[in-house]
């Protein structure tokens, strides 16, 4: 193998041994296989650059979270990007006003009321679905909102295959999913299992729920104060860029990096806001769907802020804030 080729990176030999050492721990800890040398030397070579990186980001004291590995650290640039696909549109948009109400954190993933309206985290592997997933997301929460507590898991790979207004695993929307189930029933994933790749749309040979997307609202855009104030009725779902190492590799904390930006290329749902307990700065709760080796076991805090970004917030999560609200049929 070549793998001093590239010790000029990391400044020694000595600091190229370690490094493969973690690599090592790495692969049996993400359970990863090579097919052949060449490939062992390319996926060190990523890992060792993002090790680097994620260290000198954790020396950074303006930072108020931690990076660290994770599945993508043996990536490529070109890999991690292909699956992040959502689909910016400019379609014509009529806000919802802010409601004024009582503002005080919520965490749909263990609220006051009693209700177990969250299901697990899961994965969308390299199927660019996020746009699925957080559809899905929402109408589940929401749904087991409104009925008082029944919690259903809804079939993303329905809405991969059979959303003709979508690109499938290279992209989509949520408020055209949400079009799409207006006419069209939820399917449970148990009967309509995700694969992870487009297949052909299935809907007609499988068993419906009677659940529908009743209708959405756009929240008012760059405006913290209205997301929290809709956060009260139930989750949403919004638009981040997320293409930037400062996000692929966050682990824990409250993120605050304006490295992130604000070009919005992934979907994902928040779930809740809170307070720090010692920093007193408030943040969101951000439910992804990169599994649970990624982030704080699949979610992520960020920083609510009204001035970074022009209210936009760190990687742009303030500006496209949708709620969807099923119904029945």
């Amino acid at each position: 193998m070549k793998t001093f080729a590239f010790a000029a990176i990391l400044g020694s030999a000595l600091a190229l041994s370690e490094i493969e050492a973690s690599f090592m721990a790495y692969i049996t800890q993400f359970n990863k296989s090579y097919k052949n040398a060449e490939e062992y030397e390319m996926r060190l070579r990523e890992f060792a650059v993002k090790h680097v990186k994620i260290q000198e980001s954790n020396a950074d004291p303006t930072l108020t979270y931690k990076a660290g590995h994770n599945k993508f650290s043996d990536w490529t640039d070109a890999e991690y990007k292909a699956m992040l696909t959502y689909k910016p549109s400019d379609e014509e948009r009529e806000y919802t006003k802010k409601i004024v109400s009582a503002i005080a954190p919520i965490d749909w993933r263990n609220t006051t009321n009693g209700l177990n309206c969250m299901n697990p985290i899961q994965d969308q592997g390299q199927c660019g679905s996020c746009w699925a997933f957080s559809t899905q997301g929402s109408m589940e929460t929401n749904e087991c909102i409104a009925n008082g507590g029944t919690l259903q898991k809804y079939s993303e790979q329905q809405l991969v295959d059979c959303v003709k207004t979508c690109y499938g695993c290279n992209g989509g929307l949520t408020q055209r999913a949400c079009y799409y189930l207006q006419t069209h029933n939820e399917i449970l994933e148990s009967d309509y299992i995700y694969l992870a790749t487009d297949t052909a749309c299935a809907y007609d040979s499988k068993p419906h729920t009677n659940v529908i997307c009743g209708q959405y609202a756009w929240m008012t855009p760059n405006d913290p104060a209205s997301m929290q104030n809709a956060l009260n009725a139930g989750v949403i779902s919004v638009s981040i860029q997320a293409d930037q190492f400062c996000f692929q590799t966050y682990t824990s904390g409250i993120f605050n990096n304006p490295k992130c930006g604000t070009s919005l290329d992934h979907a994902t749902v928040v779930v809740g806001w809170g307070t720090d307990d010692v920093s007193g700065q408030d943040y969101w709760i951000m439910r992804n769907s990169w599994g649970t080796s990624w982030g704080e076991s699949g979610y992520m805090k960020i920083e609510i802020s009204t001035t970074v970004n022009s209210g936009a917030g760190y990687c742009g999560i303030q500006s496209e804030p949708i709620q969807l609200y099923p119904n029945t049929n």
